[in-house]
């Protein structure tokens, strides 16, 4: 009885690689290598986003004094980040090839009703936000020693790049010509 149950065991076992296996499917996602500013830029943000952990816990350690404005300016992009992506799917804001969120041309607005307390809303974060960028890629350029100050244009344009990875669809963006696009859906995501 056990040897049957046994052999029963191995054929199941046989039956599903036969049949269960070829109705698998593997999908690979292949993406183009990151450039080494990219990477400095992510993993600067990344080590701003370890410094905020840092800072939340009672007992954690002080935040250097160098690093601290580009903590709070991280911490303060935290905050606005849900207000941002909602003006910025109103088709009210956007993001430009030198990586700045601007007001969009009315020629781009979506047509959708906005009252006067969004826009102003929407130009005080405008101001927030571009004022952290800035304020985080000073820092970025001055902790990478490969970095100058005559960098920052770089480091804008690579920002930019980010960004435009990660908008969602429908939101507008500036090509790296300056040509106003808008996010479509990323089919091979989706499958």
């Amino acid at each position: 009885m056990k040897r049957v149950i046994v052999k029963s065991k191995h054929l199941l076992f046989v039956l599903v690689c036969v049949v269960g296996l070829p109705a698998c499917t593997f999908n690979f996602n292949v993406t183009g290598s990151r450039s080494a500013l990219e990477n400095q830029v992510m993993g600067s943000y990344k080590e701003l986003d370890d410094d905020l952990i840092l800072a939340s816990s009672v007992r954690g350690p002080n935040v250097p004094v160098v690093r601290k404005p580009a903590v709070d300016a991280r911490l303060n992009q935290q905050f606005n980040q849900d207000d941002i992506g909602e003006l910025a799917d109103l088709g009210l804001i956007g993001e430009t090839s030198t990586g700045m969120v601007v007001l969009l041309p009315s020629t781009l607005a979506s047509g959708a009703k906005v009252s006067p307390s969004q826009l102003q809303l929407a130009r005080k974060l405008i101001g927030e936000e571009n004022r952290d960028r800035a304020i985080i890629w000073q820092r970025i350029i001055a902790a990478n020693p490969n970095l100058h100050a005559s960098d920052l244009p770089e480091v804008q344009k690579t920002y930019a790049k980010i960004r435009r990875q990660v908008l969602a669809p429908g939101q507008w963006f500036q090509d790296d010509r300056g040509t106003w696009q808008k996010k479509i859906a990323d089919v091979s995501k989706s499958s």
